[in-house]
């Protein structure tokens, strides 16, 4: 799955409940293994709706998911454009409407201009090369 759907089911990411940048943001000292865990957790928890999942069921499963990703942050020395595609995940997760639909999921990352795409991209293959997850197809 998409890690927008990861992470937006993730996130790709990837989603949640702050705003993004400044101190105010997720933090940037997380451990490997809880970085890597919240992945691990949000496929097992996505897997448990089946792909008949009611679209509520699948919003919330997904909104639930950003606020873990959002609570535990990224590890230090996660580069600065993964770090930004990190928080333009975690951003689009918490802007979903508790009403949003699955096609509304599909087009969660849409509206990324090029350097903000590069930014997910980015972010995406940080989680591939840190957590081994196998899945480098970006947001969109």
């Amino acid at each position: 799955m998409k890690h927008a759907l990861i992470a937006a089911t993730l996130v790709l990411v990837a989603g949640t409940t702050a705003g993004c940048g400044g101190s105010d943001g997720p933090p940037a000292d997380a451990s490997k293994d809880d970085f890597c865990g919240n992945f691990k957790s949000i496929a097992a928890d996505m897997g448990k709706l089946g792909a008949d999942a009611k679209d509520s069921d699948v919003v919330k499963a997904i909104k639930d998911a950003g606020s873990k990703l959002e609570d535990t942050g990224t590890p230090s020395g996660i580069p600065d454009d993964a770090r930004k595609g990190f928080e333009l995940e975690v951003k689009k997760i918490d802007g979903l409407d508790d009403n949003a639909t699955k096609d509304d999921l599909d087009k969660l990352g849409s509206d990324l201009s090029d350097t903000e795409q590069k930014q997910v991209d980015a972010f995406n293959k940080y989680v591939d090369d840190t957590c081994g997850t196998g899945d480098s197809s970006s947001s969109q």
